[in-house]
């Protein structure tokens, strides 16, 4: 008799004052396979992406266009697992990881949110409402342009993920470069003020890097102020718009040093 069967009629026994006392253990050979989503399906090189935007996606194209731009060594498969909601298996640490370092990643023009599956995790059921790109910290003092103090920044901003290798090269740097995760139900951050102990006040200002469609009313990602809901909050002439497209990073040269 399987594990199940005695499951079954053991719990055909219960009382409701005990039901919340049986468990069921799991052997091996009932566990969940792999072939439930595609042969050779390994979830320690996967990925479960979805647009920030939502609409009618031509899957066959956005399948070769994101291979073609991604140009994985050992290749990649994709999978639609439902509306909007897609899984990504790589078969190699080394593409998986290039890809995640080069997000945000676009498909006409919307923004895909990425997330790398861990270990016993159900695709379907994870949350994707956080994004990772790279954020230009401008009018940095001397005295200021330290890897920890950077790492406050990005914390201030969302959560900090590493601070660019070439951050410290050189003699001056007219930004410095920060990795952060947003969170996609977050306005974004415009500036920081700072100062050391005793002196004035000042500000460090933010731009951001390939940053998708964000809306300059309430600076959060995903829409523009024409579907803002803040617009029903007052009248017509009472708008304003604190965000701008200032706030986009321009293309990024070399950076001065």
């Amino acid at each position: 008799m399987s594990s199940t069967d005695s499951l079954i009629q053991s719990m055909n026994m219960v009382t409701i004052e005990d039901e919340e006392e049986i468990g069921y253990e799991i052997i091996a050979e009932e566990q969940e396979q792999p072939s439930q989503y595609f042969q050779g399906f390994n979830p320690k090189f996967c990925v479960v992406g979805r647009f920030i935007v939502k609409g009618k996606t031509d899957f066959l194209a956005f399948q070769h266009t994101m291979a073609a731009l991604w140009k994985p060594g050992k290749g990649v498969y994709i999978k639609e697992l439902d509306t909007n909601l897609f899984l990504f298996q790589f078969f190699h640490e080394v593409d998986i990881r290039r890809v995640m370092e080069g997000c945000p990643w676009s498909f006409n023009r919307r923004a895909l949110v990425m997330s790398r599956l861990k270990d016993g995790e159900n695709p379907r059921s994870v949350v994707l409402n956080s994004l990772e790109l790279w954020v230009q910290v401008y009018d940095m003092k001397p005295g200021f342009m330290s890897e920890k103090i950077l790492q406050g920044i990005g914390n201030y901003i969302g959560h900090h993920v590493s601070n660019c290798q070439s951050n410290f090269n050189g003699v001056w740097k007219e930004y410095m470069r920060i990795r952060v995760s947003i969170n996609l139900n977050n306005p974004l951050r415009r500036r920081m003020k700072m100062k050391m102990n005793g002196e004035e006040w000042f500000w460090v200002n933010f731009r951001y890097e390939n940053v998708p469609m964000f809306c300059f009313i309430c600076g959060i990602v995903g829409h523009s102020e024409k579907y803002c809901s803040k617009l029903f909050e007052h009248e017509v002439e009472e708008i304003t718009k604190p965000y701008g497209p200032w706030l986009r990073a321009p293309f990024r040269g070399q950076m001065l040093s």
